[in-house]
């Protein structure tokens, strides 16, 4: 199974609810929480499992992948 590079979320303010799905599925640490007590937003995911797109009721979380560059 190759590793999938990492991605940097995105979500949709305007349409998220807040209901805390894709904080209470995410396989990430604690702390890998936006202020907002949703997904990090600001730091990138290494796991990049997307699990927390899937589970989104309103599909308001988009990611971006991380090119090498601005990784290193």
């Amino acid at each position: 199974m190759s590793k999938r590079p990492p991605v940097i979320f995105q979500i949709g303010w305007n349409a998220c609810i807040n209901c805390g799905a894709c904080v209470a599925i995410c396989p990430q640490e604690a702390g890998f929480i936006s202020p907002f007590d949703t997904i990090a937003v600001d730091k990138p995911c290494d796991i990049a499992c997307l699990i927390c797109e899937d589970i989104c009721p309103v599909t308001t979380i988009t990611h971006t992948e991380v090119s090498a560059e601005a990784s290193s």
